[in-house]
């Protein structure tokens, strides 16, 4: 199921906050995990490898030569709608019942992706942001399709609303991995993706460099 390409104006990720990257943690060496924008949506990227003694783990059954898995967060009735209309996008704004989305990949990102910035994580960051992904689900975590065979889609245990979206959900990830990225407050793509970038910025340990090696998309 492809991601959906338009929403109210309200949800557009124009919105790009100046935010000041803060100190954090001691990070690992390397790229650990992606972070993708598609239209007013952000997700998390993570290498399959990477996932092997995790909390999500089991997706990896389901796709066994992926690269890497996305997981995102949704309005569920926007997701499965064939064609999301007014009443989806009415729920869009008022809240809904929601769901964790896992994608499986053929390379580290998907092909839709309209930016891309990589970060690194602490020592035992990849853990985190799986419990917290797997923590998100009302069931077990199941195994993904296979790359390029759509979304899977799991009921989550908290709701969708104009104060948790989609980009709020990616952000607190990256927090409980224990980056200092702010998350209350972060309700679109051009907030969340301004968080990331400002955290890349502080990795970078240089103002306006990108960390060498990481992937850095942009319109």
């Amino acid at each position: 199921m492809p991601l959906r390409r338009a929403l109210p104006a309200l949800l557009v990720g124009a919105c790009a906050a100046r935010l000041t990257p803060s100190a954090g943690p001691p990070l690992q060496p390397g790229p650990a995990l992606i972070v993708i924008a598609e239209s007013w949506h952000t997700e998390i990227c993570l290498p399959a490898h990477a996932l092997a003694s995790t909390a999500l783990a089991p997706v990896r059954a389901g796709a066994p030569s992926a690269a890497a898995f996305s997981f995102g967060f949704a309005l569920e009735s926007w997701m499965r709608a064939d064609r999301p209309g007014l009443t989806e996008a009415f729920e869009a704004l008022t809240g809904g019942v929601a769901v964790v989305s896992i994608r499986a990949l053929h390379d580290a990102v998907p092909p839709g992706a309209e930016e891309a910035i990589a970060l690194r994580l602490p020592a035992g960051g990849i853990g985190a942001i799986a419990a917290f992904v797997a923590g998100q689900m009302r069931v077990p975590v199941p195994p993904s399709l296979p790359p390029g065979a759509g979304l899977r889609l799991v009921p989550s245990v908290i709701a969708y609303s104009l104060h948790f979206t989609c980009n709020t959900w990616v952000t607190r990830a990256l927090a409980e991995a224990g980056l200092p990225v702010p998350f209350a407050g972060i309700v679109l793509r051009g907030q969340a993706m301004a968080a990331v970038r400002a955290e890349a910025v502080r990795q970078a340990g240089a103002p306006g460099r990108a960390e060498p090696g990481a992937p850095e998309r942009q319109p």
